[in-house]
Order: structure tokens, then sequence, then C-alpha cells
């Protein structure tokens, strides 16, 4: 990278933000954390960031709502939505 791409990753379990935050620094990026949607808003008004990686389902504010908030202010930002459901509704869902 000419300039190392900002990444904020945004879980509620602390394991998941442990990992992906590695994964992500190995690949050389500069990464923040946020462990719900009320922090990802926050933090999304008050830096700029190149990626969010965002989980669906946490507590206070979920991955969806927090998007939707995010889009108000930012469109151009990322955002990938993570999760760990797979069963067949709740893909549909998502």
């Amino acid at each position: 990278w000419a300039v190392p791409p900002r990444v904020l990753p945004v879980d509620d379990d602390a394991v998941s933000r442990r990992l992906n935050s590695k994964f992500l620094q190995v690949l050389g990026c500069v990464i923040d954390v946020a462990v719900d949607g009320v922090g990802a808003v926050n933090k999304m008004n008050l830096e700029k960031y190149d990626l969010v990686l965002m989980d669906i389902v946490m507590p206070e504010m979920d991955g969806i709502s927090a998007t939707s908030l995010i889009r108000q202010f930012d469109y151009i930002t990322a955002i990938i939505s993570m999760t760990s459901n797979s069963r067949p509704a709740e893909i549909m869902t998502y």
C-alpha cells in the first residue's frame, strides 16, 4: 500500500474482534475497533475509514441499523456485513 488502509471492525465478540484485527494488521491495515453499532456510528462521525467490517447481530444497535444511520452522512465508505448466522431463513433476511 502507498498509504495503509484504515479499517473499522465492528463486533461485540472479543475473539472475533481480535482475530479480524490480527488478520488486517498482517495485511498492513491501520485498525480501529468498535464493540457495537452505537460505537461504529460515533467513530464514523469522528474519523474517516476506507472499510468497515460490520457484524450484524450486536447489542445496543445492530449492524443493519448502524449501517442505515451511517449511510445518512457517508455514502462512500465500503461497509461489509458479517455474521455467523447461517440458517437459510437468516441468510434470506440479510
